[in-house]
Parts: structure tokens; sequence; C-alpha cells
């Protein structure tokens, strides 16, 4: 029954179509004097645009973004329909030769005829076309594991920490231990200066199962962690700053819930979140302004994108990191969004944070830099660039 009423719908817009096509078709050649061809190219063109949008948001109310991708479909299923017509009609036109015909009283010429009885056939082409390849979604599969080596895997950013992340090694280490499950740690080092790469690679003569990525120059921290995620393999995959800001004890909270959550992400700022050291108003008031942004036309409903503290099943962050193009601060905004557009369920937890007194974030500058790739975000999801 329900492909009965697509199909019905896919008629009515067809008809809606044709009515254009024909309708179009008539006026080009009685009154503005357009050669019949170019005439029904033209009449064509118009009912291409308007089947299109009554049938993406109507007939079948497809929700995906990729509008560039999903016309340029399109588009070949009517340069073929439009081919079928051509076609079509120089043969019923000049080779049978279909004659005028009265029909209650009212003279009806034989090429509009023809018309009729092409689109007929061109309309069964172009539904099955739209149907079984336009409008049907497509998201490219991305391999993971199916039997993983560790059951959590914790990604580590790094960028000039020599100074802090020996502090947050050993915290993680220690909670480690107390655990029943097995992990790794994966500490990124994105481009430091000082003396990251040494400090790490001391811990990881006592530390097991700690692993350095490295490479130069600096990309920025979404990369880092793209990289990290990307080589882990653990069963559940968490990502932390290099400051300890949010204890590590937090994901006490996290791991229970992923068995039936793929994303949860640590907040500040839903009811039961604890900020032990807050940052200055004026800081705060950027934050909760960028995220009314986020928020307005972005990713609604979810209250801080920005915590440095979100964790996921293993299929999920190698299916949202893979489709990342973001490099720096942004890259919280995008995984959120992506993991929206694969229809993940996203649970925001709160988290007890401690702002870090040498924080590196610059208030101003990367504000600026946030809305402007929030934009790129939004033109990816509009070009189908995350499919």
């Amino acid at each position: 029954m329900k492909e009965f009423w697509v199909f019905l719908k896919y008629a009515v817009v067809g008809t809606i179509g044709t009515v254009v096509d024909v309708g179009t078709l008539y006026l080009f050649v009685e009154y503005v004097h357009i050669p019949l061809l170019i005439s029904t190219t033209l009449s064509f063109i118009l009912a291409v645009i308007n089947n299109f949008i009554l049938n993406k948001y109507w007939t079948f109310q497809n929700t995906n973004s990729n509008i560039r991708k999903q016309f340029i479909k399109f588009l070949i299923v009517a340069l073929i329909g439009l081919g079928l017509t051509l076609i079509l009609m120089y043969l019923f036109v000049y080779i049978i030769n279909i004659p005028d015909i009265i029909l209650y009283n009212i003279g009806i010429k034989g090429y509009v005829l023809s018309k009729l009885l092409t689109s007929i056939i061109v309309l069964l082409w172009n539904f099955l076309g739209n149907k079984y390849w336009s409008f049907k979604d497509t998201i490219r599969a991305v391999h993971h594991l199916n039997h993983y080596t560790f059951d959590v895997s914790i990604i580590i950013p790094a960028y000039n920490e020599a100074k802090r992340i020996a502090h947050t090694l050993e915290a993680i280490h220690q909670y480690c231990q107390q655990k029943p499950w097995t992990s790794e740690i994966i500490v990124v080092d994105d481009g430091s200066q000082d003396q990251t790469v040494e400090v790490v690679q001391q811990f990881a003569m006592k530390i097991p199962h700690l692993k350095i990525i490295g490479y130069q120059p600096n990309h920025g921290k979404g990369y880092a962690v793209k990289q990290g995620v990307l080589q882990s393999e653990g069963a559940y995959i968490l990502f932390t700053d290099a400051d300890n800001s949010t204890p590590i004890e937090e994901f006490d909270k996290m791991y229970p819930l992923l068995d039936n959550y793929p994303v949860i992400i640590g907040s500040r700022y839903i009811k039961g979140s604890d900020i032990k050291i807050k940052q200055s108003k004026y800081r705060i008031l950027i934050g909760r302004l960028g995220n009314f942004v986020i928020q307005s036309f972005l990713i609604d409903g979810i209250k801080d994108t920005q915590c440095g503290f979100k964790a996921f099943q293993h299929a999920a962050a190698k299916e949202i990191f893979s489709r990342m193009k973001i490099n720096r601060f942004g890259f919280d905004m995008e995984l959120l969004a992506i993991a929206r557009l694969l229809k993940y369920d996203i649970k925001e937890i709160p988290v007890s944070w401690f702002n870090a007194a040498d924080s590196r974030v610059r208030p101003i500058k990367d504000a600026f830099r946030t809305l402007k790739e929030l934009m790129m975000i939004k033109l990816n999801l509009w070009g189908g660039r995350y499919h």
C-alpha cells in the first residue's frame, strides 16, 4: 500500500509536470513561434525543475541534504528522458504522423497528442530511475574492526604539552589499572616544538599499551584526534584533553551507557555538571553566545558541543571521524553534525571540569574561527561531502 501511494504521488507530480511541459510547449510553438524541437527542450527543462522539487520534498520525502548530488542524478535521469522524448516525438510526429483529432468538439493538435503519449512512457522511466537511484539514500560504508584488541581506547591530542602531559598520563594509567577492562592509550603529538614526545616516550617504558603518534607540522586538535581514532583498536573510544581538565574518572558515567548510545558527550552546562574552576565572565559569555549560534544554525538540542571529553562505540567513531574535514576547534561541531547525519543517538551527560590556568584558547580569535568553520560545516552538509 505504501508503494502504491508513493507511485500515486509520483503520478500526480508527473501530471503537474506534464501540464507544465505541454502548456509551455504550446505557448512556445503557437505564440512565441520557437521551432518544435527547441520548444520541446525548453518545456522539458521547466518540467524537470518542477518535478525535482515536488518529488524530493513530497513524493519521496527525502531528507538527504546532498541536494547537489541528487539534482545531478535527477538531471541525468531527466536527460535520458529528454532523449527518449525527442526520439518518441520525432517518431510520432514525423514517422507515424499522428493526425489532429476532434475530441468533444475541441481540436487537438497531432503534436500535442504525441506529447501526451510520449509523457506516459517517459513517466515510467523517470519513476524507476528516481526511486531506485536519484532519491535513494546512500551512505558510503567505512571499514572497521569486528573484533577488538582492547575494551577501551583513550585518545589524547597534545601540542606542546611537555609540562602537563606527565600528570595526565599518570592519572589515566592509575585509573585504568583499577578497571576490569583492557585499554590502550594513544597520545597524538600534533607537531609539538617542545619535549612532549620525549616525555611520553619515557612513560611508554612503564605503561603497557601506550602508543604515540607524531607528525610535523602542527595541523590542529581535530586532525590529531582523527588520527588517534582511526588507529584505535578498542570497542569503545574516548578522547580527552592533555590537561585532564575533565578528570578521567568521569568516564565512569559513560562506560555503562556505551552499549546503548553510540555517541556520549560530556557537558559543562546541563544539570548535574560541576565546574570546579570557572572561566572568566567574558569567556563564559562568548562560549554561551557561541553555543546559541551553533544550536540555531547547526546542531540543536546540545548544550555543550565543545567539551573535550567524548566517547563512542567503535563503529560509530570510525564512521564519523573518517568523514571529518575540519582540523581545528570546529571539529567538535562537525563530528556531532556528522553523527546526526548518520542518525546516531547522542547522549549528553554532566561532567566535572577544571579550567586550565594556561589554556591556549583565544576567545575572540577562536570564536571567529569557529564561526567560519561552522559555515564550512553547513556548506559541507548541503553539498553532501559527508556521505
